[in-house]
Formats: C-alpha cells, structure tokens, sequence
C-alpha cells in the first residue's frame, strides 16, 4: 500500500497554524467566571447552571466512560 505524505498535499499556511486554545483549556481549576469565553457572571436564569460553558475537553465524562468500558481516558476520543 503506498504510503501519503499529508504534509505535501497541505498547504505551508495551513500547517503552520496554530491550533484554538480557550480560557477554558488553559485553566487547571472549576472556579471563576472567564469574562473573555462569554460566561455569564451574573449566573444562571434558572437553578441549572447554564451560565458557563462545558469543559472543553470533556475529563469528567471520559473518566467515567473510561471505567464502564474500563480503558484509560486518554484511549476515548
């Protein structure tokens, strides 16, 4: 089978892009309002909390896929 170079079909500006990274992502913590991601600081207008956005890279729901399916987070896309 012959093998792609997708580095050849991509163009340069594409490859050297820099991939999103939001407030979110960058922060270790649950607390806090981020202003600049559009969260609502006043809360939510019902007792859900609909005023922040989810975790982008969605930790707490692959640990817990992780155990029913008993594979490493890291392993769920």
């Amino acid at each position: 089978m012959k093998k792609i170079n997708i580095k050849k079909l991509v163009c340069p500006h594409v490859l050297n892009m820099q991939a999103y990274s939001s407030a979110r992502m960058e922060y270790e913590g649950k607390e806090g309002v981020f202003l600049d991601a559009n969260e609502n600081s006043l809360g939510s207008v019902t007792e859900e909390l609909h005023n922040r956005y989810p975790d982008p890279l969605q930790a707490d729901l692959k640990t817990a896929l992780a155990k029913t399916v008993q594979l490493h987070p890291n392993q769920i896309f």
